[in-house]
């Protein structure tokens, strides 16, 4: 069966036994069968001594997902909770983190799970219904709190912590009884959550709004300590702190309807599959160039003396975070460079795979996105294609939900965006990419 590796009008067709090429299929270079492809393609002379890809290596089995997580149950967070009943609709609150830590227990991709109660002490173990019970409120007593970078850093120096994800459930509103600790706010968290920097964790934030009902105590506690609220919106953050791939993991395979509000530190993940895809996934839509690719060793061989050369790449990104996985996301932060070239990604060619190809044609079952590129330039004999995934910097949406007053209760926590910083600053300038994966060319003119 031919395979056809170009996916321009000027196609270099190869001839490869069945009995060779077929376990094989799932390397670098895929056939495609089936699907759209552009109208101009055609067939040219068999290339000579095209070869394809030794098989990849297999994957390595994923590290356990272990799973502790922490609920900060104080006076302030008691309002997210209270008691409900068939004529009280459940919080926001209720409804959200009921959800996740029934997901945390009964997901088949969390290998170990424990729960913790954050109170004015060192966290406290309890089973899975206590944690439930005090998310429905039926828990009348709540403590009086910890303090933030005290909460923080009792959770991180826990034994096992860094080896595994913790989920952190809090308002995270600091109310120091120290006034000059407000000026120290970004080094007081930075110092909490030293093992980020020291074991290279990753810290992603969720911000989410809820009802509450009770009394509000607010970080500035002027002119009144306290206050009460009946029903009005007030935030509280889940925070995911563990190794790179398991917080990745995590945001991915349990943590599935996150809300819009997300910032993510120090998430990289391990290399994702990766190869170029065939002419037949090509968008019909999208203009094809007049440049000649074909299957050369470990890479791809290319003329682009006359026209660019346009290709289509499968890439699995499953373990990103769902927001991130969005192919609006990726087509605006995906970087494409080409040393001694020129590389880009085509505007509105980042698509999902359907499940209809992934499970209709094997050899695409490993990847989750197409990506659609053009090499239009390489003066070198050969040049390595990376394809970079950098890691987005705080988002706009903190300094949006922060204040320096939080007397009156609204939708914004005193000093987030100081408290980001904090973790910002505990990472390099600029921080690490989330994946980069790499593609050889040889120069083919």
């Amino acid at each position: 069966m031919p395979l056809f590796v170009s996916v321009g009008p000027r196609v270099r067709q190869f001839s490869h036994r069945l009995g060779t090429a077929g376990g094989l299929l799932g390397t670098l270079l895929l056939g495609a069968c089936g699907g759209p492809e552009p109208a101009d393609t055609k067939s040219a002379t068999p290339a000579k001594g095209a070869k394809i890809a030794a098989a990849t290596p297999a994957a390595t089995e994923a590290a356990p997902l272990r799973v502790s997580v922490f609920l900060e149950y104080s006076g302030g967070m008691k309002g997210f909770v209270p008691r409900g009943g068939a004529d009280k609709p459940a919080t926001e609150f209720q409804q959200r983190i009921g959800a996740l830590i029934t997901e945390t227990q009964v997901s088949g991709a969390v290998a170990d799970r424990k729960y913790y109660l954050c109170e004015n002490a060192a966290p406290r173990a309890v089973p899975f219904q206590q944690l439930r019970d005090v998310v429905q409120g039926e828990v009348n007593q709540a403590a009086l709190g910890t303090e933030l970078p005290q909460m923080l850093e009792g959770i991180l120096n826990m034994p096992q912590a860094t080896q595994q994800v913790s989920v952190i459930i809090s308002d995270f509103i600091y109310g120091p009884a120290r006034k000059s600790d407000f000026s120290q706010l970004p080094n007081l968290i930075r110092t909490s959550i030293a093992p980020v920097s020291q074991k290279q964790l990753a810290v992603a934030v969720f911000g989410e709004t809820s009802r509450f009902y009770g009394t509000y105590h607010p970080a500035v506690k002027t002119p009144t300590p306290k206050r009460a609220v009946n029903g009005e919106k007030l935030p509280y953050y889940v925070w995911v702190i563990g190794p790179p791939a398991l917080v990745a993991r995590y945001t991915a395979e349990v943590f599935k309807n996150a809300p819009a509000q997300q910032a993510f530190f120090g998430l990289k993940t391990d290399t994702p599959a990766f190869a170029p895809l065939l002419t037949k996934l090509t968008d019909p839509k999208l203009k094809s160039s007049g440049g000649t690719v074909f299957a050369e060793g470990n890479g791809l061989s290319v003329d682009v003396s006359d026209d660019p050369v346009d290709f289509s790449v499968g890439v699995n990104l499953r373990e990103l975070p769902a927001a991130w996985q969005k192919p609006a996301f990726l087509a605006q932060h995906v970087r494409v460079r080409l040393p001694n070239g020129q590389a880009s990604l085509l505007p509105n060619s980042v698509r999902v795979l359907t499940e209809d190809e992934q499970s209709g044609q094997p050899v695409l079952a490993p990847y989750t996105h197409v990506l659609r590129l053009r090499v239009s330039k390489l003066a070198a004999p050969t040049a390595t294609l990376s394809l970079t995934l950098p890691a987005p910097e705080t988002p706009e949406w903190v300094a949006a939900w922060s204040t320096a007053n939080d007397n009156t209760p609204a939708p914004r926590t005193f000093g987030l965006d100081q408290i980001l910083t904090g973790v910002r600053q505990s990472y390099p300038s600029p921080l690490p990419a989330v994946f980069t994966v790499q593609l050889p060319l040889k120069n083919d003119k």
